[in-house]
């Protein structure tokens, strides 16, 4: 008797102590990028007191708008516009210190402070001249944006080259700046001629790294069980994924794929918070895919040919096909072409796909309902946000007059339910086709889903009976009011 009396007052204390912790969600992509996931943050901030990035550097352009002000973001987390908001960058995250310090006086410069708001975790990787050169010379048939990422986070699991650290963390050059940035200009030196290239601007790099720095440091959390202690102590986190799921370095199509863990799991472990708190995971997922780069894309419109000409640059390395030149094409023709791939050049223009980085045309394709239950599969869902849901009525200015969806995959002839693990046979994965009744309303002003028009309401519950996830919410619009909240 005595023992089962301590066993409840021991699960009485348990449960007194939790009654007055925080917790954790986590948002993420669900498809190639671009979903809108900085936008669908914003909206949802409000709930919580920290919004905090575990993955990914600059390349993660995240673009929001509020009354007249826009802003894209690379690194800051996304809910600047609550004052009271916390920030935080997790050690999940490689950090360009350049970048980001001109980042935070971009934001401080319409008004808004971050100072006592934003924690950087002093366990990040620092990306180093040397990865940003490195990343220029090889990154190209990838696709990545040339900002160092890739290489910094082969640092991280390379550590040492030579006799050298080549992981340097934020933290060291905080405690020990001196001996710190002699090695990141030693590290500049070595691996550029291992690379076969002769610099001559070393100086000017390390100096602007630590002019920039200075302007940073301030931001640095030392407390490396900072976020622990929070939420312990009743704050509620909401993570924020950069990149996305079809990007993930472990479950993605390789090389095709991002540096870093995308998943829903990986934002405990890169934002340094035990997975105890974990509540709940809210996916995003837009209803006109895109993808920036190269790599498999069953259901793009144009295929191969979409991502040789998405891809095409110019001898100096900028993207050929522009937003500027795409906005002269004569789109009300490409709209009723019977050739998939003009058909995606409208869609691309009136859907405005250009990447926030790399300005580089998107490959545009239609909502792939395979690939998206094996993200929600993957990442344990329990919400779905489908953004762009707007966009979906200008299949009733195509030829087709309907609303084209991807509910199958076959492989060497044999149905399949999953993402192949390999590129190749990615790409000869063929997606068949089914369509729905559209609209053809202009549905930016509805705010409820039942003013939608009956073949929208068809389409939700077409999305939640194919993936087995709620719906919460749809994204009718670009403003940040242009969203219908599902209860």
């Amino acid at each position: 008797m005595q023992s089962q009396n301590t066993n409840q007052n021991t699960t009485n204390f348990i449960k007194s102590a939790n009654s007055s912790r925080g917790y954790a969600d986590v948002l993420i992509g669900l498809q190639y990028g671009d979903e809108g996931k900085a936008r669908v943050v914003d909206l949802f901030a409000k709930d919580y007191d920290i919004v905090a990035r575990f993955n990914g550097g600059a390349n993660a352009g995240h673009s929001l708008v509020y009354n007249d002000i826009k802003l894209a973001l690379n690194q800051v987390p996304a809910g600047i516009f609550y004052p009271d908001m916390l920030l935080y960058i997790g050690s999940g995250c490689v950090v360009n210190i350049v970048k980001l310090a001109k980042e935070i006086q971009k934001v401080e410069a319409v008004g808004i402070k971050l100072k006592g708001r934003l924690h950087i975790s002093s366990q990040c990787t620092i990306i180093q001249p040397h990865h940003i050169l490195i990343d220029s010379m090889t990154g190209g048939s990838i696709g990545t944006t040339k900002n160092g990422i890739g290489p910094a986070y082969s640092d991280k699991a390379r550590r040492m080259s030579e006799d050298r650290i080549v992981n340097i963390r934020i933290g060291a050059l905080h405690h020990e700046p001196e001996a710190y940035f002699d090695l990141v200009k030693e590290n500049y030196i070595k691996e550029s001629a291992i690379a076969g290239v002769s610099v001559t601007d070393v100086n000017d790099q390390i100096n602007e790294l630590k002019t920039a720095f200075n302007l940073i440091k301030e931001y640095i959390q030392v407390d490396t069980l900072w976020m622990q202690k929070q939420v312990q102590n009743g704050k509620k986190v909401l993570f924020e994924g950069a990149q996305s799921i079809m990007l993930d370095v472990n479950k993605g199509a390789i090389p095709f794929v991002t540096s870093s863990s995308t998943i829903a799991s990986s934002a405990y472990c890169g934002g340094d918070l035990s997975v105890n708190y974990h509540r709940k995971v809210i996916g995003v997922a837009k209803a006109l895919m895109s993808r920036v780069g190269n790599g498999p894309f069953t259901s793009e419109f144009g295929g191969h040919q979409s991502e040789v000409y998405c891809q095409s640059t110019q001898t100096d390395g900028t993207p050929t096909y522009t937003q500027g030149l795409e906005k002269n094409y004569e789109i009300s023709t490409l709209l009723v072409s019977d050739d998939e791939f003009e058909l995606g050049k409208a869609l691309r223009v009136l859907s405005f796909e250009y990447g926030v980085v790399s300005t580089r045309p998107r490959r545009i394709g239609k909502l792939d309902m395979v690939q998206l239950k094996y993200a929600c599969l993957m990442n344990g869902v329990d919400e779905l946000v489908i953004t762009k849901f707007d966009m979906l009525n200008v299949y009733a200015k195509t030829k087709l007059n309907q609303a084209p969806f991807i509910t199958k995959y076959t492989l060497n002839n044999r149905e399949i339910d999953f993402i192949p693990s390999s590129s190749s046979s990615y790409y000869k994965t063929i997606g068949t086709q089914e369509n729905m009744p559209i609209f053809a309303k202009d549905i930016r002003e509805i705010r409820k889903l039942n003013d939608l028009p009956k073949e929208g309401q068809d389409i939700v519950d077409f999305i939640q009976s194919y993936t087995g996830c709620k719906v919460v919410g749809l994204g009718v619009g670009p403003e940040r009011d242009q969203y219908i909240k599902i209860d």
